[in-house]
C-alpha cells in the first residue's frame, strides 16, 4: 500500500503551492494585518495571532511576480516554522482563496520541468491540478535577513 499525505493547496494569484496540511496552523481573514512600510515589498506586515506578532509576505512578490490587488476571499495561512529560528515559530502568507484539503500518494504527484524561481523547490501536478512546491527554509532566511525577526 502506498502513504498517503494529507496537503493543502493554497492559491495564490498566479500559481498554487502545494504544503503539507500539519504545517499550516490556522487560515485566518485578512482583517488585523498591521501593514508597514519596508524596503522589502514583499513582507506585507505583522498579524497579531495567538498572543504573537507573525510577519506576513506576498509569495508572489518574493517570487519576482507582482502582486495584484487581493481577492475579496483572501486569506493569510499561517505557516509553521522549522524550528531553525526560535523567534519564528510562526509566519504568515498571502492566499487569494481558502486553501483545498487534497490527499496524495507519490503516484498522485508528477514532476514538471515547469522553470521555478528560488522559492520553489520544484513544480508538480496533483492530481491534474498544477502546483508549486515552496522552499520553506529560503522563505524563513528571507524573513530573517530583511530583519524582521528579532
Amino acid at each position: 500500500t502506498q502513504a498517503t499525505i494529507s496537503g493543502l493547496i493554497l492559491p495564490l494569484q498566479d500559481r498554487s503551492l502545494l504544503l503539507p496540511d500539519n504545517l499550516v496552523a490556522e487560515v485566518t481573514p485578512m482583517a488585523g494585518l498591521i501593514v508597514e512600510s519596508r524596503k522589502e515589498r514583499w513582507m506585507l506586515g505583522h498579524k497579531h495571532w495567538r498572543n504573537m506578532r507573525i510577519p506576513v509576505i506576498s509569495f508572489e512578490t518574493l517570487s519576482g511576480s507582482s502582486l495584484r490587488k487581493h481577492s475579496e476571499y483572501a486569506r493569510i495561512a499561517v505557516v509553521q516554522g522549522s524550528g531553525a529560528n526560535e523567534n519564528l515559530p510562526f509566519w504568515g502568507m498571502l492566499v487569494q482563496n481558502q486553501p483545498r484539503a487534497v490527499q496524495i500518494t507519490e503516484k498522485d504527484l508528477m514532476e514538471t520541468d515547469e522553470q521555478t524561481s528560488a522559492t520553489e523547490l520544484m513544480a508538480v501536478f496533483v492530481k491534474d491540478n498544477a502546483a508549486r512546491i515552496p522552499d520553506l527554509a529560503y522563505l524563513e532566511q528571507q524573513l530573517i535577513s530583511a530583519g524582521v525577526v528579532h
